[in-house]
């Protein structure tokens, strides 16, 4: 069961007006409080007294996701939350993707730009969201549901690469850095674990299956796209 909608930034003063400073402030007032390590330090420390433990239920505030519902961890994962997440790879997806389009999302994690992919392409597009981690995919899947998202967004379980055959896929200290192994990127992490995870060639997704050839493909594998784009 998917968790109840958390009411913290409804009953907490401070999580009230950091939603309603997202909201209001234009992008490069609040990148200011960014250039301040001491300022920035300090907001944090605010929020993470304020927020609740664990993951919640909240509602975007600020961005391209504004008014969408996402299950978070408002002590890691505030950007998110606040829409100050990538604000030029958002803003370009949304100058290029028109409504109708079919968008892969390769790394979808939890579903963030999967979303964004979702409203631009409207109800006539689609999204394939590829992501390897389990506990990603539960968040990912949650988070359409938040938003019955379901029909229009395709989970695909497994890690795109130029083979099908299952990949040994490295878990990382987060969720943003598992990797498939023989990608190029984060060797300086430390990997707790390997599983085994299905391997997904997109030239086979897409005239092999017949699943629509896409639109727009955005990638951010860790350095798997020295995998991914030979199988393209």
């Amino acid at each position: 069961m998917p968790p109840a909608p958390d009411q913290a930034s409804k009953t907490s003063p401070v999580l009230r007006v950091a939603t309603l400073a997202a909201r209001l402030l234009p992008m490069r007032v609040k990148r200011l409080f960014y250039r301040s390590p001491r300022l920035a330090h300090l907001i944090r420390q605010e929020l993470n007294r304020a927020a609740p433990q664990g993951f919640s239920v909240v509602e975007i505030a600020a961005g391209e996701l504004a008014g969408l519902r996402m299950s978070l961890d408002l002590h890691a994962e505030k950007d998110y939350w606040l829409g100050t997440y990538e604000p030029e790879l958002l803003g370009t997806l949304a100058d290029l993707v028109r409504p109708g389009w079919v968008a892969y999302d390769l790394g979808a994690n939890i579903g963030y730009i999967s979303l964004l992919l979702a409203r631009l392409a409207g109800q006539d597009g689609r999204v394939y969201s590829f992501e390897a981690l389990p506990a990603n995919l539960e968040r990912l899947r949650l988070n359409l549901r938040l938003n019955a998202l379901e029909e229009r967004v395709t989970v695909i379980s497994g890690a795109v690469g130029d083979s099908a055959q299952p990949v040994q896929f490295l878990v990382g200290p987060s969720g943003g850095t598992g990797k498939a192994r023989g990608s190029a990127g984060r060797q300086e992490l430390a990997y707790s674990q390997a599983i085994s995870v299905p391997g997904i060639v997109l030239d086979d997704f897409a005239f092999t299956a017949g699943n629509p050839p896409p639109g727009l493909v955005k990638i951010d594998i860790e350095g798997g796209e020295v995998l991914a784009l030979p199988g393209m």
